[in-house]
């Protein structure tokens, strides 16, 4: 028995080393981040949506609530080229890792002002798959 204790003893003291973290990581996470983030979102729009009607309400109705956000910037694209040709995407660009995780916290609670709910309405009206439904998060790595 007091081989099993020493033993799971041990072994408790290894894996309490070996998962805390050192200090240079410990310095890396106190500093602010150098990525930068961008949020691809993948839209799908409704059959019957007149496209020209719906690029300038995004344009027009929803960058401005995202533009207002410090540390995120909103761009509506259009596919040319590839599988998503004539499809559309929102890209939110992030200044760092920080901006993205203030503005959009880990536990998913929206933060910010993100306008009246007829805005939102009328976008839901348009997309078959919105904002948040179909999105990856890329870090920018290097230069």
């Amino acid at each position: 028995m007091k081989t099993i204790s020493a033993f799971i003893l041990a072994l408790v003291l290894l894996m309490t080393h070996a998962c805390t973290p050192n200090d240079e990581y410990k310095v890396q996470k106190q500093e602010k981040s150098t990525f930068e983030v961008c949020s691809i979102h993948q839209l799908e729009i409704k059959p019957d949506v007149d496209l020209k009607e719906f690029e300038a309400f995004v344009i027009n109705e929803l960058a401005p609530i995202y533009n207002k956000m410090k540390g995120q910037h909103f761009t509506l694209v259009k596919g040319d080229r590839g599988l998503r040709t004539d499809k559309y995407a929102i890209i939110l660009s992030f200044e760092t890792l920080e901006d993205r995780n203030r503005i959009y916290p880990p536990s998913g609670e929206f933060v910010g002002d993100f306008g009246e709910k007829a805005i939102w309405d009328k976008f839901g009206s348009m997309v078959q798959i919105g904002l948040g439904e179909a999105h990856t998060d890329y870090l920018k790595l290097g230069q």
